[in-house]
């Protein structure tokens, strides 16, 4: 069985010029006077990323010997800062320009799910979990009923084009990070606490959702309890609500996720 995710690209360019052209500054929160240049420009960036901005235009003022020392993990951390963001961000091209004492970064983001789309996305999942999620249920019941809907709704994409929540529930048909972005979005619009995690299988690379449940992080990976080929209304749980050793048994990961038991 063939799982698949989207690898992000990085293009950067770095210009350092004596004179530069002008750039729009579209600040989207208040910058604070106690926070180091540094940090107060990743959020700067990452705050426009969640509006899902495709051209992001910030300055920075501060030791520019930092600045390209480490630009481009700040916005490797700046693109990570939201599972949802890190996961529908395609691509990013960025320049730098120094004026003065200042200097002007501008991204050329893309994305793989555009704004609209993201927000067909919310709608939807508002309108499923209405009839699915009802008053007095416990949360791992709200867990289920979200897995089960996303297991029965949604089918494996075996032509591996399709990556995004918005396939995934428009077109019934996802490779593992739509089903995983898909569940990421219904978790935290019920108001389960969940990340992204992403790792290898025997396939190759692959994504899936870590659950916080009564305090304690659990595993669940909706596409591999999805048959393939799809049977209607087949839903597993092999790898539902699993601990780490559970899920080490044919699943890897090497970042640092919260531990489960």
């Amino acid at each position: 069985m063939y799982k698949l995710f989207a690898k992000l690209l990085l293009v950067a360019i770095v210009l350092t010029l004596g004179i530069g052209s002008e750039f729009r500054v579209v600040q989207v929160q208040a910058r604070s006077t106690d926070m180091a240049p540094m940090e107060q420009l990743k959020m700067d960036i990452a705050a426009q990323l969640a509006q899902q901005q495709t051209e992001i235009n910030v300055t920075y003022n501060g030791d520019k010997s930092e600045l390209s020392k480490s630009l481009a993990e700040l916005l490797r951390q700046a693109v990570s800062a939201d599972d949802y963001i890190a996961y529908i961000v395609d691509s990013y091209f960025y320049t730098v320009r120094t004026w003065g004492l200042s200097a002007k970064i501008k991204l050329a983001v893309t994305y793989r799910e555009t704004l609209e789309q993201s927000r067909l996305v919310d709608e939807r999942v508002g309108e499923v979990l209405s009839g699915i999620v009802q008053p007095g249920m416990t949360v791992r019941d709200k867990v289920k009923k979200i897995h089960d809907w996303v297991v029965t709704n949604v089918e494996y994409d075996q032509s591996l084009s399709r990556y995004t929540a918005y396939e995934a529930l428009n077109l019934g048909s996802a490779v593992c990070q739509g089903y995983t972005l898909l569940m990421y979005r219904m978790l935290e619009k019920a108001g389960i606490e969940n990340r992204i995690i992403e790792g290898e299988v025997d396939t190759g690379s692959h994504v899936w959702n870590l659950v916080k449940l009564d305090g304690k992080w659990y595993h669940l990976d909706a596409t591999w309890d999805d048959p393939v080929p799809d049977r209607a209304g087949t839903v597993g749980y092999k790898y539902f609500l699993k601990n780490d050793e559970q899920m080490r048994k044919d699943h890897t990961w090497v970042k640092a996720y919260p531990a489960s038991y």
